[in-house]
């Protein structure tokens, strides 16, 4: 990902819409309906609601300094030390990200699919396949998402449109049962997994988008988008598999597709779903692991960030393995701290907007000195 490449506003939205279902897609069912029963649906819509509003702080960040990545913007506004920190912790955040998404691929393929294959071993597969991505560059990443999301989508569609015979919408009844309190925490979870992450791609927006300032429109289309497929998937998958066998489902939206049964012809299309999940979260880690090397890169002055693509992704399985030694650690993780560790970076960017209208700094004063 060459610092000079610039992508087109479209080819952005699209990644920030494959990088908002990643993971989200496979496990956030359970995790709602757990905390809502039948009104998990209506978790991840006020969750999208809250993706608006990170938006809306992130826009606001953009629009003052459009030729800063998040890195160079808080050494910039809060000097070497204080910034240096912060680098040294958001690539903390972006390399543990990247390991959790690694150890998701590796957990979920011999559970429900290489049964007998060592977790590792696939997890070293598709850690090899992220760090290739990453080498070939954000221009060619970009490329690829213009056509792998029309794919994925089109089979999106198909897979909901084949469960809609099993659905029965008196899974969704009684509806508003849930009351503030765990509405509220199931909102702030679904926020955790799908929006708070959007802090990595500061790293790209808006120093690497050939026109930024159009880039509003689309991140808040990007939310919406996002926001509505897995509004629908949730309600889908409350409706055919109930509230109380979604809550204990490990990966949920996975169990759904088994439900496909057609004239008896068209069914045991689970496969064609693991693809798709597998494509999404494949341009999650990528984009979040690339935040981690230029992160990195830029803390210790390295010129080429491929230079230190190979020497960190090495190290990424190892640690994959050291956060979460078995499944029932990374979903009291997940469920519990997670959400607060990645808040604390995610409303990072409204720390800066205070300090930069505090000290005066922004895109005003860089026209005004010429930079």
């Amino acid at each position: 990902m060459d610092g000079q490449r610039q992508i087109s506003v479209y080819q952005f939205k699209v990644l920030t819409i494959l990088f908002s279902l990643g993971s989200t897609l496979l496990v956030i069912s359970s995790g709602l309906a757990d905390e809502l029963k039948q009104d998990a649906w209506l978790g991840a819509a006020l969750g999208t609601l809250g993706g608006l509003a990170l938006v809306a702080l992130y826009n606001a960040l953009a629009g003052r300094f459009p030729d800063k990545t998040l890195t160079e913007l808080s050494t910039y506004l809060l000097g070497r030390t204080v910034g240096r920190m912060f680098m040294l912790a958001y690539l903390f955040f972006n390399f543990y990200s990247a390991a959790a998404l690694i150890w998701y691929v590796g957990n979920f393929l011999t559970t429900n699919l290489f049964i007998e294959t060592p977790r590792p071993v696939l997890m070293i597969l598709y850690a090899a396949v992220m760090l290739y991505g990453t080498h070939l560059g954000l221009g060619a990443l970009a490329r690829s998402a213009e056509t792998s999301v029309l794919i994925f989508m089109f089979a999106l569609v198909i897979v909901m449109l084949s469960l809609l015979p099993e659905a029965q919408t008196g899974n969704l009844l009684p509806a508003m049962e849930a009351g503030p309190g765990p509405l509220s925490r199931a909102s702030f979870t679904f926020l955790s997994f799908a929006y708070f992450p959007w802090v990595s791609l500061l790293m790209i927006y808006p120093k690497h988008v050939n026109r930024p300032e159009a880039c509003g429109k689309a991140l808040y289309t990007s939310v919406l988008s996002s926001g509505a497929i897995l509004t629908a998937v949730t309600a889908l998958t409350v409706m055919v598999l109930g509230p109380d066998r979604t809550s204990i489902e490990l990966y949920p939206t996975y169990n759904l597709t088994m439900k496909i049964s057609i004239g008896h012809f068209f069914e045991r299309i689970e496969a064609l779903f693991v693809l798709l999940w597998l494509l999404a979260i494949f341009y999650q880690a990528v984009l979040i692991y690339y935040a981690a090397v230029m992160g990195l890169a830029q803390m210790i002055r390295v010129d080429q960030y491929r230079s230190l693509n190979l020497p960190m992704g090495l190290c990424l399985v190892p640690f994959a393995l050291l956060i979460y030694p078995n499944v029932g650690y990374e979903q009291a993780w997940d469920y519990k701290v997670w959400p607060v560790f990645s808040l604390t970076f995610a409303l990072w960017p409204a720390v800066l907007l205070l300090v930069a209208a505090v000290r005066g700094r922004g895109a005003k004063r860089h026209a005004k000195n010429g930079r």
